[in-house]
């Protein structure tokens, strides 16, 4: 399982919980730091390849991290909408 599936599945997990809107945006914000991390290490690690596997590990890692970008991004809008959800409350 891809790490976007993974945090995806955890945001879905935290989406149909029984928490209350600010502890799910604290969840989602957690993700969105995991994400986070996750991406810098796939960054970083491509400084570990030699041309041959950049050449073909290259184009998947970098897919993946724009596939982290985007998810980190549609979480962020999660966490907004849950935060707005408390404050109409």
């Amino acid at each position: 399982m891809s790490f976007v599936s993974q945090i995806m599945r955890k945001a879905s997990i935290v989406e149909r919980s029984d928490a209350a809107p600010v502890e799910k945006a604290e969840k989602l914000e957690q993700l969105v730091s995991e994400a986070d991390t996750i991406r810098e290490r796939m960054q970083s690690s491509f400084m570990r390849l030699s041309a041959n596997e950049m050449e073909t590990l290259g184009p998947g890692r970098m897919k993946e991290i724009a596939q982290l970008d985007e998810t980190k991004l549609k979480l962020k809008e999660k966490v907004l909408l849950f935060l707005g959800k408390n404050r109409s409350a």
